[in-house]
């Protein structure tokens, strides 16, 4: 998840950026049948939204295996994610199929979340913009529970914790936890909203370009 928050960087030229046209609803774009869902596949880079792993559930215990470093993993996707002006980011989104995700949270600072689980959902729910590193300059209206009770465990794969998270930290662990199922923001809104978002984004990847002509 993205902070909109954030100053945009004028350092991101529109070349890299990845604005073209996607379709949300076309979840197995590739016909791949890649068995990465049950591999150690790591590589700290953010893959294509297209790819099926965005739309698989996450199945690998992330202390499954013995030998993996987590708090150095965990150190490469908080770097991944800050370059990226993030307030979080999941396993998936880097091609791996580890029920894991990191986040910035309003007092904890940035943590490691692994093998997590909702325990309680308020009743309440609000509507705020989302945004998403796998759609850069997209924002959509997501409406999510302003509260929720969740467990999970630190990287030392022993601690478990259960907390309570309300306003942006109750969000943006809904939308990490989102990509672990498999889900994204684009399923939760209508393709009329999509579209609009898409426009918006068209328009400030034109301020961009002004941005640029500007410094040169």
């Amino acid at each position: 998840m993205t902070d909109d928050d954030e100053i945009l960087d004028l350092s991101i030229t529109p070349a890299t950026i990845n604005s073209g046209e996607f379709d949300p609803y076309s979840k197995y774009a590739s016909s791949d049948d890649s068995i990465s869902e049950h591999m150690d596949v790591w590589n700290c880079e953010l893959i294509e939204p297209k790819n099926p792993i965005m739309n698989r559930p996450a199945l690998l215990d992330p202390f499954g295996a013995t030998d993996v470093d987590w708090v150095a993993r965990q150190q490469e996707m908080l770097t991944l994610m800050h370059e990226h002006h993030g307030l979080g980011l999941a396993a998936p989104q880097v091609g791996s199929s580890y029920r894991m995700f990191v986040m910035t949270h309003t007092h904890l600072g940035d943590i490691g979340v692994y093998n997590p689980e909702i325990v309680e959902y308020s009743d309440n729910q609000v509507t705020w913009q989302e945004g998403c590193l796998s759609f850069p300059l997209l924002y959509l209206p997501v409406k999510r529970a302003e509260e929720i009770t969740v467990r999970f465990t630190k990287p030392d794969g022993d601690t478990r914790i259960e907390v309570r998270m309300d306003g942006r930290d109750a969000r943006v662990f809904l939308h990490e936890y989102d990509h672990l199922q498999g889900n994204l923001f684009l399923d939760k809104v209508s393709l009329l909203k999509i579209n609009r978002a898409k426009e918006q984004r068209s328009k400030l990847i034109k301020k961009f370009k002004k941005a640029q002509k500007k410094l040169a």
